[in-house]
């Protein structure tokens, strides 16, 4: 996971988006969720390995 400031996160390991919102952006990458929180989330960019997250990300959070 790349983090750029509290605006971008470069994620690899992407196996499937679990929930998708402007304010909770959650991603399975295999033995976990991680959960990205905060204002205006979008997904910028999405390939089979690797997801760019954009927006004001307040929280990030590992789930098992």
């Amino acid at each position: 996971m790349n983090i750029s400031s509290n605006r971008e996160v470069v994620l690899e390991g992407n196996r499937g988006v679990v929930e998708y919102s402007d304010t909770s952006i959650k991603i399975n990458v295999g033995k976990y969720i991680i959960s990205f929180i905060g204002r205006g989330l979008h997904i910028k960019c999405m390939t089979d390995c690797e997801i760019v997250i954009h927006g004001f990300i307040t929280s990030i959070e590992y789930i098992m």
